[in-house]
């Protein structure tokens, strides 16, 4: 894989690190995009944030529409969250078995690059160095923004830019309800490889890997922070969260949760042809 050469006056930079484990899936939402606008204007360090949801949750991409990705009777039906997220890209099932971060630095700070495509070949690169560690090959494929081992997704991924920060979000299958998954999406094999038709046929997971075998997800947590670390060039210091972050988390979620926020994009389309008729 190529990675972007990084400055060596860059390289003994400090990060924040935060593991909040499991949190509400609106709240994590609201979380790394407060996070990202304290990031951006300077306010907290550069951030290197770990969640898992602690109830089963779709993040959608801002620009997708509902009605198109998901079956919204069976989560409703079924309690899983639908939570519109601030950055583009596909929509993904998501439940406590993944480790989902967000990678937030500074634009222009000469950390993550500024090109896309770029942006996350480089700090993917902690997937797949974490990977290695743990005894694996991966690589990253660039169609679909995911790193797959054995031919088969174990991370996906998204990115975007708020307030002069940049993010990289993305999860780590530790294992997965591939059933679940192909209830809970309409294009369950949409982001996945040409030709598969069941989710479980396209994606793949550390348990997989381990053929079964129990992992300690403390220990992955820590192979895969080394793994950023290492392709970041940055060392990381255990953080907190400031008042200030918390206090527009909580603001934020309000907005996450509202239904006029998941179907805005649904509502704008419903009112684009009705104003055709």
């Amino acid at each position: 894989m190529h990675r972007p050469s990084i400055p060596a006056e860059v390289k003994q930079m400090t990060w924040r690190f935060i593991d909040t484990d499991k949190i509400d899936g609106y709240y994590s939402a609201a979380l790394f995009e407060s996070t990202a606008r304290h990031v951006g204007a300077g306010e907290v360090d550069e951030t290197i944030l770990f969640w898992r949801v602690k109830s089963p949750a779709v993040y959608l991409g801002y620009h997708q529409y509902v009605e198109d990705e998901i079956c919204e009777d069976y989560c409703t039906e079924n309690g899983i969250q639908v939570i519109r997220r601030v950055l583009g890209g596909g929509c993904g099932f998501c439940d406590e078995n993944q480790i989902l971060f967000s990678i937030i630095g500074c634009e222009g700070s000469g950390i993550i690059p500024s090109s896309i495509e770029d942006a996350y070949s480089h700090v993917l690169g902690g997937v797949t160095t974490a990977l290695e560690s743990l005894g694996f090959e991966s690589e990253f494929e660039p169609t679909r923004s995911s790193i797959n081992s054995r031919g088969r997704k174990i991370s996906g991924n998204a990115q975007g830019r708020i307030n002069g920060a940049v993010l990289v979000n993305g999860s780590l299958l530790l294992d997965f309800d591939f059933d679940e998954m192909d209830r809970v999406l309409k294009n369950p094999t949409k982001n996945l490889t040409s030709g598969v038709q069941h989710a479980r046929d396209g994606m793949i997971t550390l348990k997989d890997l381990l053929n079964g075998e129990n992992y300690y997800i403390d220990h992955v947590k820590k192979i895969l922070k080394s793994g950023f670390e290492i392709v970041l060039g940055v060392e990381t210091k255990n953080g907190v969260l400031t008042k200030s972050e918390i206090e527009l988390s909580n603001h934020l979620v309000e907005r996450h949760r509202r239904s006029e926020w998941i179907y805005r994009m649904d509502n704008k389309r419903r009112k684009r042809l009705e104003s055709k008729k």
